[in-house]
């Protein structure tokens, strides 16, 4: 009998033993040579790669961990770090300057009248930063085309650096994936001219998410987060493609600790220990978030069916209007605390001090829940996910005033998560937030809790 080797043609634009050993293992046929009966079938054994094909695939992934995902990473940390340095020295000034309580208040109109004007002048018209990433799944490079980007990173600035109520986290993500898909380009073109660059080639959506998983941990100092909120996709996690994620993520967020240092996202004022009464006032907290975030959802739903049917200028400013008036009473009660501006995160550092009553809790629950519908249905760009945070840390608060456990901010945090994952239909990400952001282990049991009766609560979009 003669063995003959048969080989499927590898795929992408690496070449020779590491293109096969990296894709296609190698397949093994026993034919007869006079036509005889075939050798009986042995027994069937897992499908091993030989020890070179597996060698080759190893130096592979390696070298483009190595030499293409790491910098990427570390890049984009990088440039996440500077970028937030810029706007808390901008923010300085204002606050020197004595403007800041004002720009708090004028400023959300100027926010979207201006974001409708760019969206409309420019050609881009109203633009969802979800249904981008959506797409980028399928179609990466035609997704983050250069300029376009750029028209859109220039729409994300309009909202939230004027005082829109979207988090940063949106466009980080997403300028993430637009710099990995730009990498990848880069790559692309090397490869044409020097054979040694198409060892360095991946796929071009591993490179895009991977850039995305760069900027939300930096972003939310938070690796772990970062690489599943960039990987997961209606519940699915692809290890193929959280490998990267996970190796560009870390190598961000050490570049961004080097420059911002490791104080976390949510810095919790206490220690918190885990009793049987907190798991089980987790339980009512997980379902009031449930019966919260469906309702955000659909006034989400009412403020984009209804104001989407004027042009993109004349709803940014009839929305804009609206957070001015919004803007009022936060001005007037609790100055210098941005209650429906941006994403939220002082305001968080505000409820985690203890002491709020639930009344007060409930009037910021309120006034972020109509700002945030209110900037995203006015044609707004930004992300969904600090705001989610800031509206569970709300409702959180409110309910630990009337409970009255004794931990002050415990469910402040717990309602961060459950709310965060009713919203965005997401069990486990929440829960990894928040444990890598306050670096509180005693939270996990009870966010796990809240965050799964909130899901299971809240039906699907």
């Amino acid at each position: 009998m003669r063995p003959s080797f048969k080989h499927p043609r590898p795929g992408g634009v690496l070449d020779n033993a590491e293109a096969r050993g990296a894709h296609c293992p190698m397949a093994i046929e026993i034919e007869t040579e006079s036509g005889g009966d075939p050798a009986p079938p042995s027994t069937p054994s897992p499908l091993t790669l030989p020890s070179r094909m597996r060698s080759l695939r190893v130096l592979a992934e390696t070298r483009r961990l190595a030499l293409a995902v790491l910098p990427l990473g570390a890049s984009i940390g990088l440039v996440a770090a500077l970028a937030l340095t810029g706007i808390e020295r901008f923010e300085a000034l204002l606050q020197g300057q004595g403007v800041r309580t004002w720009a708090m208040v004028a400023t959300p109109l100027l926010a979207l009248l201006l974001t409708g004007l760019w969206l409309r002048f420019s050609g881009l018209g109203e633009v969802s930063l979800t249904k981008d990433l959506a797409q980028a799944r399928h179609h990466p490079l035609a997704t983050f085309r250069l300029l376009p980007s750029l028209g859109k990173a220039v729409a994300c600035t309009l909202t939230i650096g004027l005082g829109g109520s979207a988090g940063v986290e949106g466009p980080a993500r997403w300028l993430g994936a637009a710099v990995g898909a730009q990498f990848h380009q880069l790559f692309r073109r090397l490869a044409r001219r020097f054979p040694w660059a198409r060892r360095l080639l991946a796929q071009p959506g591993v490179i895009v998410m991977a850039g995305s998983a760069a900027a939300l941990a930096a972003v939310f100092r938070a690796p772990i987060s970062g690489a599943l909120l960039a990987t997961e996709y209606e519940g699915d996690l692809s290890a193929d493609r959280l490998a990267p994620s996970l190796a560009a993520s870390a190598s961000g967020f050490l570049a961004f600790i080097a420059l911002r240092g490791t104080t976390p996202l949510l810095g919790a004022q206490h220690s918190y220990h885990l009793m049987a009464r907190e798991i089980f006032w987790a339980l009512p907290l997980g379902l009031g978030c449930a019966v919260a975030a469906s309702f955000y959802r659909r006034l989400l739903r009412f403020g984009r069916h209804h104001l989407g049917r004027l042009p993109l200028p004349v709803r940014g400013g009839l929305a804009g209007l609206g957070l001015l008036l919004l803007a009022l009473p936060g001005a007037w009660l609790w100055p210098g605390l941005p209650v429906t501006q941006g994403g939220g995160i002082e305001l968080v550092e505000h409820l985690l001090r203890g002491g709020t009553p639930s009344s007060q809790a409930l009037a910021f629950l309120a006034l972020k829940l109509a700002a945030t519908s209110l900037t995203f249905a006015g044609g707004g760009v930004g992300g969904t996910w600090l705001p989610s945070v800031t509206m569970g840390a709300a409702l959180g608060a409110a309910f630990e005033a009337w409970a009255g456990l004794g931990q002050p901010g415990l469910f402040v945090l717990v309602g961060t998560s459950a709310f965060t994952g009713a919203v965005h239909r997401s069990l486990l990400t929440p829960v990894v937030f928040l444990a890598e952001t306050t670096g509180q282990a005693a939270l996990v049991v009870p966010a796990l809790v809240a965050t799964v009766a909130a899901y299971q609560a809240t039906g699907s979009e």
